[in-house]
């Protein structure tokens, strides 16, 4: 038992490094450049957008909907970054996936305004289509031109079925839990 405690305490050790030279690393090249200022914009923007045009009488269920993208959007971000699929070169802040502003707001939150606007299925495939156009396909590519994003095992075709797939299922999901309630 006392070398599985080892290699766990090795770990945690080498951890703690990785984190002082990510902290070293983003005062050094990342805290106040451009690219960290668009990540600010990135994070704060989409949420006021979203304060001043949600559904007050629906806020708990879209909000509801939106913590279930966050959920799959910042464990989908973690897994591909493990599994090398992007990389995120500037961080918002050290201590938090490097793609807290891409997963925490920009994705979720247009989700939840899709979500909110267009409430029949027909319209809702419509939105979510374009939406799902519009980021994989100019968004992304913006973001790979940036730098805020590399992708050297993915491409912007996987994303576009990934926004689909993940925008009709929490949709479904979230119909049958109310259908559940009533």
């Amino acid at each position: 038992m006392s070398g599985k405690y080892e290699n766990l305490h090795k770990v945690n050790e080498l951890e703690k490094e990785a984190l002082q030279y990510d902290i070293d690393g983003w005062l050094q090249y990342d805290l106040f450049t451009f690219d960290w200022w668009l990540l600010v914009i990135f994070f704060i923007l989409p949420w006021i957008v979203w304060i001043k045009l949600v559904d007050r009488n629906r806020m708990v269920e879209i909000f509801l909907f939106g913590m279930f993208i966050i959920k799959i959007t910042t464990i989908t971000d973690i897994l591909g970054t493990e599994l090398d699929f992007w990389q995120y070169p500037t961080s918002l802040l050290p201590m938090f996936p490097r793609a807290f502003p891409f997963d925490i707001s920009m994705v979720p939150v247009a989700f939840m305004l899709i979500y909110q606007f267009f409430t029949t299925w027909k319209t809702y495939t419509y939105a979510l289509l374009t939406m799902a156009t519009i980021y994989a396909f100019v968004g992304e590519p913006f973001c790979v031109w940036k730098r805020l994003v590399i992708y050297p095992n993915w491409n912007y075709f996987y994303s576009f079925i990934f926004y689909l797939v993940v925008g009709t299922a929490i949709r479904a999901f979230i119909i049958k839990l109310k259908s559940l309630r009533n």
